[in-house]
């Protein structure tokens, strides 16, 4: 950024997304679901019954952070997960009735947060946002996938 200091941006938009994610907290927490199970929740409320293998693939997550999330979400009474008879190495996740009766009211939660969070903002301004943002997580993630090597010795002048 030049003309604007890129550091206030992003510590901006590191704070909206803390402050989210607390506002977020707070609506599930009456609902018993941690902001780290939608993710979950929200792929098996399409295809319940899928392997884990599937879920990772079908999420942006690591495989060691999925294996948390769900034993998680093993305690708290929202998903099990049952061998393959077939193949022993497949471990199918399914949500319990439980987890199935929240979709409704966590959705509700999520459609509350995004009317406060988009309160007094056009669509315009929406759309102009999120196009933004695309365009911010496609450079990200192409830095990722070949960061730009920079020349020490250019870096020492």
């Amino acid at each position: 950024m030049t003309e604007l200091n890129s550091n206030t941006f992003f510590q901006e938009l590191s704070r909206l997304q803390r402050l989210y994610t607390r506002s977020l907290t707070i609506r599930l927490g009456q609902l018993k679901v941690q902001p780290g199970y939608l993710a979950v929740l929200f792929r098996l409320w399409e295809k319940d019954g899928i392997t884990q293998k599937e879920l990772v693939r079908g999420l942006d997550i690591e495989q060691a952070t999925l294996s948390n999330t769900l034993n998680r979400m093993e305690r708290d009474g929202l998903v099990t997960r049952t061998r393959d008879k077939l193949d022993r190495r497949n471990l199918h996740i399914r949500l319990t009735e439980d987890a199935h009766r929240l979709q409704s009211p966590v959705r509700t939660a999520l459609d509350d947060l995004g009317n406060t969070v988009n309160e007094g903002l056009s669509v315009t301004d929406l759309r102009y946002l999120r196009r933004i943002m695309q365009q911010m997580t496609t450079k990200l993630q192409s830095d990722q996938e070949e960061p730009l090597m920079i020349l020490l010795d250019e870096v020492v002048e």
